[in-house]
């Protein structure tokens, strides 16, 4: 509000006496009362450029100060903005809501999952934690509705098949032509118009409605608001998610003996809603004539967290970051976040416990005779945004420690990859239940900056991996 009164408001004093007639230590024989000029006596044009820059609770401040700028406070021009900066897709209407401003307070505090689009969860279902699940948000025009599918992915029929390597017959090449596509029987979430009950919404969990078969076994959700740990308050022990290796803007807890039924668990204020985390909570519900109430069972939470856009948005000298989508054999296909940082300069080495740990002497540096082609340097990271039993979501699936000329194999001359980078990478493997988990010899095929291969030699056999562009799934049109 300081900085409001600032923009607002400004003051200038007028003496009337000459200064030459006083005397030190004498005060002005008359002053004119201070000028106060404000907003008002500004253009309209100017007033809205400088309401176009206020926030959503500085704006219904504003409003009840007097009606002149409650009426500039309820121009729709201002509420269309604030609705589109939640928005990756522009809308032409506010239609079924009845202005842009009605819209914005319909699911107002929600509006950060669309704004976000991406999520991925701990959990693929209540009780299921290993396998988590990837949703992407976003708002419904024809219906009004803001709502979350999940992405999956699948086999095409009949071309999950595979041939043998020419460099090496011995090894076998998976083909992969994958069909990612939104899950769009059962919304994840759905918010309308009527989900929320009367009163303050950050304590308040929403009902969400299931279809199908969901609905026929009486399984139940709700969702609710959620606030992130301060590092200063994290403690080594806290179950916390999104996981340390996952960048995030906030962590939250992801564990709680109460299954987060205490307010404490929920924001109190606007300022403490964490806008990059939301909970789920889940459960069974069974009914019946001789049942009075209805019995429920199963219950779970499931932790949603999203991620900054630079960690998954391609860049010039980042080209193979972003979300890809892997072939996991009899596990399906699997979702992933590729990070490509600066080189370590170091090397991984593999210990006794099959563990990776990174050496501080520096690669041979004989091998490194010019500069690395754009985009070819450094370390990428391939961490699994969905799992399987073996190796779940959090974790790494396979390393390279630099995809430029240090770690450079050789150039491919098979006609399947002829011409792509081949670099070293460690794979990671683990029994069921992700017991003794290690890391094994392996090689990355870069073979464009939409599409990789990984060799994983103790297997035979070659695995492929494809880009996923989340903005394909946004609009609506088509759904």
């Amino acid at each position: 509000m300081e900085t409001l009164r600032r923009l607002f408001v400004s003051s200038s004093i007028s003496p009337t006496s000459p200064a030459d007639d006083r005397t030190d230590g004498e005060k002005p024989a008359s002053m004119t009362p201070p000028r106060m000029s404000t907003i008002l006596e500004l253009p309209n044009e100017i007033i809205h450029q400088i309401l176009w820059h206020l926030e959503p609770l500085t704006l219904l401040k504003l409003r009840a100060t007097c009606r002149s700028l409650q009426t500039h406070a309820e121009n729709d021009l201002l509420w269309s903005k604030l609705v589109h900066d939640n928005l990756p897709v522009r809308q032409a209407s506010p239609s079924p809501h009845k202005s842009w401003r009605e819209l914005y307070k319909s699911y107002h505090p929600y509006w950060f999952l669309p704004r976000h689009k991406l999520w991925f969860a701990d959990k693929a279902t209540a009780g299921i934690g290993l396998a988590g699940q990837l949703i992407i948000a976003r708002y419904d025009h024809r219906f009004g509705t803001i709502e979350a599918y999940r992405l999956v992915a699948d086999f095409e029929h009949g071309q999950h098949t595979a041939h043998p390597w020419e460099w090496d017959s011995d090894v076998l090449i998976h083909n992969f032509t994958p069909r990612v596509r939104l899950f769009l029987d059962n919304p994840v979430i759905r918010l309308d118009r009527d989900s929320f009950s009367p009163g303050p919404r950050l304590l308040q969990e929403i009902s969400m409605q299931s279809r199908g078969h969901q609905r026929a076994y009486g399984i139940r959700s709700g969702l609710f608001l959620t606030t992130s740990i301060p590092p200063e308050s994290r403690d080594p022990t806290m179950s916390l998610w999104p996981p340390k290796i996952i960048p995030a803007t906030n962590r939250v807890r992801n564990d709680s003996p109460s299954m987060f039924k205490g307010d404490g668990h929920k924001p109190q204020r606007l300022d403490q809603v964490c806008e990059t985390a939301f909970r789920m909570r889940k459960w069974t519900e069974y009914r019946g004539l001789a049942i009075r109430e209805p019995i429920r069972m199963g219950e779970d939470v499931l932790t949603f967290s999203t991620l900054p856009p630079e960690c998954y948005t391609p860049t010039k000298d980042k080209p193979y970051q972003g979300i890809w989508v892997g072939d996991y054999a009899g596990h399906g296909c699997e979702f992933l976040l590729l990070l490509q940082t600066a080189a370590t300069g170091g090397r991984s080495v593999l210990a006794e416990n099959g563990q990776l740990i990174q050496t501080e002497v520096p690669l041979d540096e004989t091998t490194v005779e010019d500069e690395d082609p754009p985009g070819c340097s450094g370390r990428l990271e391939a961490i699994k945004l969905t799992g399987d039993p073996n190796v779940p979501r959090g974790e790494y699936t396979w390393i390279s420690d630099d995809i430029g000329k240090r770690g450079l194999i050789r150039i491919a001359d098979e006609q399947i990859f002829k011409g792509s980078r081949i670099v070293r990478s460690w794979g990671h493997i683990a029994a069921n239940g992700f017991r003794d988990d290690r890391y094994m010899e392996s090689q990355l095929i870069l073979i464009s900056h939409d599409r990789l291969a990984q060799y994983w030699l103790d297997f035979g056999h070659i695995a492929f991996y494809s880009r996923v562009d989340i903005d394909d799934y946004l609009s609506t049109e088509n759904a």
